[in-house]
Order: C-alpha cells, then structure tokens, then sequence
C-alpha cells in the first residue's frame, strides 16, 4: 500500500515510524517526504487510521498484490 501523508510537524515521521513498526501485521518498506509504503495483509482503510489518529492526513495512492 503506498499512501500520501501530511507529516508537517516536527516529530512526525518519527512517530508514523514507531506506529508503522508497533502495528501487527505491517511492514513498513520506505518513509519518504510525505509518502509511506508499506506491506501487510490489514485492511487499507485500518492502515489509514493508524496514521489519521497520530494528527496526519493520509491518502491512500495505490496498493499492489504480491506474486506469492
């Protein structure tokens, strides 16, 4: 899943970071300026509420299947 996400204020990558690597199921692959990847079997709409409740807007971009 690749999601836009505002991260404006300082701290904010951190903390998307920490929440990303907690979460169950969810592998965070890249952080960059205001775009996130990452892999999991969770729900998009679970994975954006995740970083909406730690004060960012996300967006979710696009999402991709695995070959497995």
């Amino acid at each position: 899943l690749e999601f836009a996400v505002e991260m404006n204020n300082p701290g904010s990558a951190d903390a998307v970071r920490a929440a990303l690597e907690a979460a169950p199921g969810v592998k965070l692959l890249e952080l960059r300026e205001q775009e996130v990847l990452v892999e999991t079997a969770a729900a998009a709409e679970g994975v954006r509420e995740l970083l909406e409740n730690l004060g960012c807007r996300a967006v979710l971009k696009g999402m991709g299947g695995s070959e497995e």
